[in-house]
């Protein structure tokens, strides 16, 4: 894995260009052009009803904060994860507003629910 600089523009601009860029699951989730900044060791941008941060960790390794408007929501905190699972992670918290919380099973379309008598 390449090293990166602990450089704030640098590490944001990475993050974009290595991860982000390179899916359209960015589009399908609300994403604010506007919004996309610059932070402490990475970027933050706001998504549908929501506010994401991507800080790098050590070399490698990145926290995904994703913090809900609602109030009333947690907000959702990944750590340790590789450059590639940025734009899973985010798509799952976005879409589920949870990781994880969707069971495997719901992704068949073509299972129907039966009923025993």
């Amino acid at each position: 894995m390449e090293i990166i600089n602990i450089n704030n523009e640098e590490t944001a601009q990475y993050i974009w260009s290595n991860a982000l860029q390179r899916s359209c699951k960015p589009f399908s989730w609300g994403l604010d052009f506007s919004s996309i900044q610059t932070i402490e060791g990475g970027t933050s941008f706001r998504v549908k009803a929501a506010l994401v941060k991507i800080q790098l960790e050590k070399v490698g390794l990145f926290k995904v904060i994703v913090i809900p408007d609602d109030k009333q929501k947690s907000r959702i905190v990944c750590e340790r994860l590789i450059l590639g699972r940025l734009v899973p992670t985010i798509d799952e918290a976005v879409k589920y507003g949870q990781i994880s919380s969707m069971p495997q099973y719901q992704n068949i379309s073509s299972v129907a629910e039966r009923v025993a008598v």
